[in-house]
């Protein structure tokens, strides 16, 4: 029976097991971002329209996706509170007021995470056509049907500084979505509403009117919040990070590209409002963000004082109500749990190399062992 030489199987092993371990090495490296990607819901504030454009730029340019997320943007509609939406864990994150300062008064953890509007669209609109019921200045409106939506406070708080008081006027339910319908109808003399919006269709309905913005009386709020909740920061710190810088790209691409990304609403999110509806409201949007002047999500911590002794002036807060936790630290270590995972993957990798330089040495060597031995 002939003898076998010893390495006369090696070169096949060899080269097996090299396959074998380049194949693993394309598979890691082949494996698709979704695979590490996280899923999270973002609740909004109402029904689709340019207020979220960030959000809707931050997912069509891949901003989430590039930070390891898989975003779902939910709309919302009557009834639907993003508070009560975050705090049930329908949602990780959420669109929500300066009346946030209220939920945190009542034990409830929210977080502020960065702020979108530096002045709140929200004002008072009263009719002007010399309808029997119109308004020639605020002080008009006492006595008069107004319908104003819940957590309208800075609208409360500045009819309150200009000495009216809500038993004053006759309130007048929201019957539906649409309430500048019942202005257009002459069914309300005024209504709470957003600069950004509303005005759109009086003014296609060719009725004279007039706002009234808190800021007439150094009420000056935050408008539209990012907010999430303090167990999401605890549980998943790079998670926010990553999710509020992907948001906020999101909204300086927005901003700065307003056609595109009202095309893109109609496209793929809403046919509710014309495209030119959506023009408008980013035209009305830019002087409010200013992103001209701040950093898009800048918050000041005096302004939110502010906010805060205009609530206590309501009686809706202590006047030493604490903002301990309640603003977003961007500046507070990360978290290091991904980046030692990227490091352990990149360990197994280069280990994996490295075998595979040792098996191919070795087939060398064998190789060559057996070419002497042959001669």
């Amino acid at each position: 029976m002939p003898c076998r030489h010893p390495f006369r199987d090696l070169p096949r092993r060899a080269a097996r097991h090299g396959v074998m371990l380049a194949g693993l090495w394309l598979w890691l490296c082949a494996l698709p971002p979704a695979w590490a990607l996280e899923t999270v819901t973002l609740q909004l504030k109402w029904s689709h329209a340019f207020q979220f454009a960030g959000y809707y730029a931050a997912v069509e340019k891949g901003y989430y996706r590039e930070a390891g997320l898989d975003v779902r943007l939910r709309e919302a509609g009557p009834g639907v509170d993003p508070l009560e939406a975050v705090l049930a864990g329908k949602a990780q994150y959420g669109v929500g007021t300066s009346s946030l300062l209220l939920a945190r008064k009542a034990g409830q953890p929210v977080v502020v995470l960065a702020v979108v509007f530096q002045h709140s669209p929200l004002v008072l609109v009263t009719r002007q056509d010399g309808a029997a019921h119109g308004s020639e200045g605020i002080h008009d409106i006492a006595g008069k049907r107004v319908m104003i939506e819940p957590q309208s406070d800075e609208l409360i708080a500045y009819l309150k500084q200009e000495g009216i008081t809500l038993d004053q006027l006759v309130q007048v339910p929201l019957g539906h979505a649409e309430h500048y319908d019942d202005l257009i109808q002459g069914d309300v003399d005024a209504i709470s509403a957003y600069d950004t919006y509303e005005p759109y269709y009086l003014d296609r309905a060719g009725i004279a009117y007039q706002t009234y913005s808190p800021r007439m009386g150094g009420i000056d709020f935050y408008g539209d919040n990012l907010f999430t909740t303090e167990q999401e920061l605890k549980a998943h710190p790079q998670r926010v990070r990553a999710f509020r810088d992907a948001s906020l790209l999101g909204w300086s691409y927005a901003m700065a590209h307003p056609e595109e990304i009202a095309d893109l609403i109609v496209a793929k999110y809403s046919q509710q409002h014309p495209r030119d509806f959506y023009r408008f409201e980013a035209q009305r949007m830019a002087p409010l963000l200013r992103a001209d002047l701040v950093e898009v999500g800048y918050m000041n911590q005096g302004r939110w004082r502010h906010i805060a002794a205009t609530y206590a002036d309501l009686g809706l807060l202590p006047a030493d109500f604490s903002l301990d936790g309640f603003l977003f630290e961007p500046d507070t270590p990360p978290d290091l749990t991904k980046l030692f995972i990227a490091l352990a993957l990149l360990t197994a990798v280069s280990a994996i190399a490295l075998y595979i330089h040792r098996v191919n040495r070795r087939l060398a060597l064998a190789l060559a062992e057996k070419s002497r031995s042959e001669e």
